[in-house]
């Protein structure tokens, strides 16, 4: 098998056990892999509005609208109005930082764990880095 193709299918194999591994660490959580990324970006860029958060972790707005109303239904976010009234703006509740810290605190676990035998993760890193910058500059033209 060509190295090329090689790297891919492990890419691809890489990513459908990690997603595997986080549901496990997030399920008792009452979230998804795909929730908990839109949960950390809220986290993260607050105060947020959807277009921002769908944008940001590129997912159709439906699907992010699906999410949001998730986490407002396990009281990790709220929404408030925005200078236009369709706008809703995105915070984490008191109770959504306290869990987020948490569940922060054992995804990074896990990731430190599947990471522990991996050498110069530095390098590898950097050159997932340059392989993201040429699809991304391949979407943007």
């Amino acid at each position: 098998m060509e190295q090329s193709q090689r790297f891919f299918d492990l890419l691809l194999d890489i990513r459908r056990l990690y997603v595997e591994d986080m549901n496990k660490v997030l399920l008792h959580h009452h979230l998804s892999s795909a929730q908990w990324l839109v949960f950390k970006e809220i986290a993260k860029q607050q105060p947020t509005t959807l277009v921002e958060v769908a944008r940001s972790r590129r997912i159709e707005k439906p699907t992010a609208t699906k999410v949001i109303h998730h986490l407002i239904e396990l009281n990790l976010i709220e929404t408030s109005e925005g200078t236009d009234k369709r706008e809703k703006i995105l915070t984490l509740t008191a109770a959504g930082s306290d869990h987020y810290a948490t569940m922060l605190k054992e995804v990074i676990q896990k990731q430190q764990e599947i990471l522990a035998e991996v050498d110069q993760l530095e390098i590898v890193t950097d050159e997932l880095a340059i392989i993201y910058q040429q699809l991304q500059k391949r979407k943007d033209e």
